[in-house]
């Protein structure tokens, strides 16, 4: 089920609930006095039950839309920051040939920083250097605060077997 579509059945269901409940509280109240006959001054409560009850459901729907939203910008911060790193690792001759991946979290709260993994396996140090001080060179203009974690293992090439 996507997102919109979560959305609107939460939406029918609050509106259903926003009707039902001022009119069910009210029937409790008129029914004190068994001879009693609702009036007027019940229905005015009623309504002005109901205009509160649509504006907290709007609150909690307007609330809902804005932390999609923001989600979904972090998510496309996340995504070019990781398209930004990927293209920066391409562009070095050295490091295009060898199998370096590098992975973006960005956190929903704005103020931390970005989380950015690179992986893989390198065969000299000096070219697990480069990659790192690549990635800190492209990064750092665009997001200053942005960690980068090093993962990629230093793995020399192993010598071809000879055949027995």
């Amino acid at each position: 089920m996507n997102r919109v579509t979560r959305i609107t059945s939460v939406t029918y269901v609050l509106t259903v609930l926003l009707i039902a409940v001022p009119s069910l509280l009210a029937a409790q109240r008129s029914g004190t006095v068994p001879a009693q006959i609702p009036t007027w001054p019940v229905a005015q409560s009623g309504l002005s039950g109901t205009v509160v009850m649509c504006g907290i459901i709007l609150g909690f729907v307007g609330i809902a839309v804005i932390l999609s939203d923001i989600t979904r910008k972090h998510a496309e911060q996340g995504r070019y920051l990781q398209a930004r790193v990927s293209r920066a690792l391409l562009d070095v001759p050295q490091l295009a040939m060898v199998p370096v991946a590098a992975t973006v979290h960005v956190p929903l709260w704005r103020p931390a920083a970005a989380i950015i993994t690179l992986t893989g396996r390198v065969p000299t140090p000096q070219l697990r250097e480069a990659a790192m001080r690549t990635v800190f060179d492209k990064i750092w203009v665009a997001w200053p605060s942005a960690q980068i974690k090093n993962r990629i293992v230093v793995e020399p090439p192993r010598p071809p077997r000879a055949a027995a």
